[in-house]
């Protein structure tokens, strides 16, 4: 495999833009403003809140982001992650951290991740007695995946795929809704693959979480208008599990392992006066890539069963 190349990835300025005419969840036409200062482009639908991009490009240049330099870029902060790659230990310790979790409401069985990246949490998940396969988006990481875990794994959109109905136990979601132009038709697809009475797993950044009310436009959780194109609530995630036919069992927020240095160059987005003697300690002592886990409580994770 290439070695990375650290420029941070972009969808074209000239491209094509859509108007987004319609809700996506409840199929409402008003919206007002959401956020202007952060210069996203947001929109909130007046009826039942949810928050989204109004003008989108189409799917096939929004695919088009995650491609190698998304996954190691240096301006992880707007677009992709720093180093995936690399944080692979910090990744395996969290996945196992949401499996203890996932494993309450559903043994192992038959799983596919949506968005699976460089196969991380399902090569942690068939250690766990899970058989697993994954899809994701991007080329490079499905290529990743098959040559160094050989597990099964495809890609493409899930609204595009062949897939076998009701064979699956579990469908995990994580980091993934928030990216996709119609996320009611993922949803509805996932509870199509699903048994009776299966787990759906999902997670992502909570637009009315505390810290995104408390830190306005500089709250982390907005990226580049291209890549999160819906924000979702618990409330508007509710709705939306519902229409596509799951009956939401549980809620929380969830973190992960990071490593010091991570941690302190996200503080930065938001106190960088304490950031700086921080990151400054965290050099001097050698700490940058001893690993905590973190939870700023705005992610939040819906554990949701299909009726």
């Amino acid at each position: 495999m290439s070695q990375l190349d650290a420029a941070s990835p972009r969808v074209a300025e000239n491209i094509e833009r859509h108007t987004i005419d319609r809700c996506n969840l409840c199929g409402y036409r008003e919206t007002q403003p959401f956020c202007p200062q952060n210069g996203r482009g947001l929109v909130q639908c007046q009826n039942c809140g949810l928050v989204y991009v109004g003008q989108q490009p189409d799917p096939e240049e929004l695919y088009a982001l995650y491609g190698e330099t998304y996954f190691h870029n240096d301006e992880s902060g707007e677009v992709g992650y720093t180093n995936y790659i690399k944080d692979e230990k910090n990744i395996r310790k969290t996945v196992n951290r949401r499996f203890d979790h996932i494993e309450k409401f559903v043994q192992p069985g038959k799983m596919i991740d949506i968005g699976c990246a460089m196969g991380f949490f399902i090569d942690e998940a068939s250690k766990r007695g899970w058989q697993v396969e994954g899809m994701d988006v991007s080329h490079f990481a499905v290529e990743y995946v098959k040559e160094r875990f050989g597990h099964n794994v495809y890609q493409g959109s899930l609204d595009t795929l062949e897939l076998e109905e009701g064979a699956y136990d579990l469908v995990t979601m994580y980091d993934v809704i928030e990216h996709v132009p119609d996320p009611k038709a993922y949803m509805m697809r996932v509870a199509s693959l699903l048994r009776s009475g299966g787990i759906f797993e999902l997670a992502t950044p909570d637009v009315d979480s505390i810290p995104a009310k408390l830190t306005g436009k500089r709250w982390i959780g907005y990226k580049l208008s291209e890549e999160h194109v819906y924000y979702f609530s618990v409330n508007t995630l509710r709705q939306m599990l519902d229409y596509a036919g799951f009956d939401v069992v549980h809620v929380r927020h969830i973190g992960k392992y990071v490593t010091l240095r991570l941690f302190l160059d996200r503080l930065g987005f938001y106190a960088p006066w304490l950031s700086k003697p921080l990151q400054a300690l965290e050099r001097t002592f050698k700490l940058s890539e001893r690993a905590q886990y973190i939870n700023p409580f705005d992610i939040v994770a819906i554990t949701a069963r299909k009726r």
